[in-house]
């Protein structure tokens, strides 16, 4: 292997990590699709339809997207070391991974919330999501088209997040998990508190939310960037000097 190809190999593991990661959860999407698009029809026969089923599949893919960061890290770690990457190299396509992830569903979210729009428009339902204040509508063309450009940002940041509690779980087997409680109160915190969300889940997780849901989209999406680079910088600083655990015969 020549030296520029070394120099690079990063970012083509990350590119085809990410590649390969959306070719084998495609399904999963179309089926969350195919559910997007069923479940509401089947609630008509019986109550009206007002929330947006695409949003609550899109939050789903949140939590799923911190998965695949922590899931793929902590799987690979060993695996990628010993077949001769460095752990400068795999942090670098960790971060490729992220981004072209993350990238790629935001493209997804926006696209299903589009097309929900047109869906929901032939049946004169309402497209909205469960704020604070209570149903809040989406809105027009260009006010969803506003709603989902935080999308890729929110991936990423789970995905930092995501990736950041899969390297502590490799570096400290039995306590690394527990990064999980100070790192999900604050992306999901951001998270709620970006879109005036009621949180779904534990009052703990996203408490945070209370505090600074009035500080509007600008500031939060300020926010939601420090916080995720911060996270991203814990991730390779941890990953980059993550001992190797042999063995146990």
């Amino acid at each position: 292997m020549t030296a520029p190809a070394l120099a690079t190999r990063r970012y083509g593991l990350g590119a085809g990590l990410a590649g390969a990661a959306l070719n084998y959860f495609k399904y999963w999407m179309l089926a969350a699709a195919v559910l997007c698009f069923a479940v509401p029809l089947l609630i008509a026969q019986y109550a009206g339809i007002e929330l947006s089923a695409w949003y609550y599949a899109v939050n789903a893919g949140k939590w799923f997207t911190a998965f695949v960061g922590g899931g793929f890290v902590f799987t690979l770690l060993p695996q990628m070391i010993a077949a001769g990457l460095t752990r400068r190299e795999l942090a670098a396509a960790m971060g490729v991974f992220g981004v072209l992830w993350s990238l790629a569903l935001g493209a997804v979210g926006l696209a299903g919330l589009f097309a929900e729009r047109a869906y929901y428009g032939a049946f004169g339902w309402s497209q909205g999501i469960d704020a604070t204040s209570g149903i809040a509508p989406i809105g027009s063309a260009a006010d969803t088209a506003a709603f989902a450009a935080y999308l890729p940002l929110l991936f990423l940041a789970y995905f930092a997040a995501g990736t950041v509690i899969g390297v502590a779980s490799y570096r400290w087997e039995h306590a690394g998990w527990l990064l999980l409680v100070p790192v999900l109160p604050v992306v999901f915190g951001l998270d709620v508190a970006l879109y005036s969300t009621e949180p779904v889940g534990p009052g703990w997780i996203g408490f945070l939310g209370r505090f600074i849901d009035e500080w509007g989209r600008g500031p939060l999406a300020a926010a939601i960037v420090l916080a995720t680079a911060v996270l991203a910088v814990a991730a390779r600083r941890l990953l980059i000097d993550v001992p190797l655990r042999s063995k146990q015969a």
